[in-house]
């Protein structure tokens, strides 16, 4: 079938959907829609490395398994909290199921706190990533004067904290590609235009922002050190975080002043259905 007329047979499809009423037709064609929409406009910025993107070029088999992506997602979890303790974490590489990253900051001259962190990431990583097996640690880039961060305090060796029990996954088992899962977290009635709420999504806080009739939803947490958006300031699309006066664009994450800053707002797949806000932290 050619492109023109299975553009026109779906047109036709959907409106006699449309018309039937048929609830869990309807559902699909939203959650279509709440999956592709976002992910295209990451596509169409340019931005192919963008979780979003990646996850819907990998529904039709246009990129390899996206283990850097599952993989960076597991570490946006914990990024927060990382950052609140003065540290961050790098993903270098995903190679079978050993995860290499680098760990730098506070965390690296402390060694009870970065073997802390490092058990939240180990965490994430198995939750995140199927066939995840361990962690590869790498040294802090080194600094002027070729010294490496931290060095004065003399930590011991980040790969002697970071010696994870390797838990080999089932033999010959090839894990299917995860899906979002959707879950109720309010009455679009409660987010009027202009309007934001932050929810709770199966343990995980979530802001929504009705951003002149679309609804467009993030993870809740300035990527500065992790504090509540709650009580900051909506304008147009822009949230303005209430601890440091910092804005992201809720639609894409990035920040509203400088794009090319790494810190980003994590934004996760909404979709509304029969008056209900449905976001998608999970996959299954």
């Amino acid at each position: 079938m050619d492109f023109g007329t299975a553009v026109a047979e779906l047109g036709a499809l959907v409106e006699t959907l449309e018309r039937e009423g048929d609830e869990r037709a309807l559902l699909l064609l939203e959650l279509v829609d709440a999956i592709h929409r976002p992910a295209l406009a990451r596509i169409l910025d340019g931005d192919l490395d963008d979780p979003t993107a990646q996850t819907l070029l990998a529904m039709y088999d246009l990129v390899d398994v996206d283990d850097h992506v599952l993989a960076e997602e597991a570490l946006d979890s914990v990024r927060p909290y990382i950052e609140s303790h003065g540290g961050h974490v790098e993903l270098l590489d995903v190679v079978g199921g050993e995860v290499h990253l680098r760990l730098g900051g506070a965390c690296d001259g402390c060694a009870g706190s970065t073997l802390t962190l490092t058990r939240g990431i180990e965490e994430a990583l198995r939750e995140h990533l199927p066939g995840y097996e361990r962690i590869v640690a790498h040294p802090p880039e080194p600094v002027a004067g070729g010294l490496p961060m931290a060095a004065a305090q003399e930590p011991p060796p980040i790969t002697e904290l970071l010696q994870i029990q390797l838990i080999r996954p089932d033999s010959g088992a090839v894990a299917s590609l995860p899906r979002p899962v959707f879950a109720a977290v309010a009455s679009l009635e409660e987010l009027p235009p202009g309007a934001m709420q932050v929810v709770d999504a199966d343990g995980t806080a979530v802001l929504l922002a009705n951003v002149g009739g679309e609804v467009y939803a993030v993870r809740d947490g300035c990527p500065l050190d992790g504090r509540t958006l709650a009580g900051g300031k909506l304008s147009g699309s822009v949230v303005v975080c209430p601890w440091h006066n910092c804005s992201f664009d809720v639609r894409s994450g990035r920040s509203a002043e400088d794009e090319q800053l790494p810190q980003r707002l994590g934004v996760v797949p909404v979709a509304v259905q029969d008056g209900l806000l449905k976001v998608a932290v999970n996959v299954a």
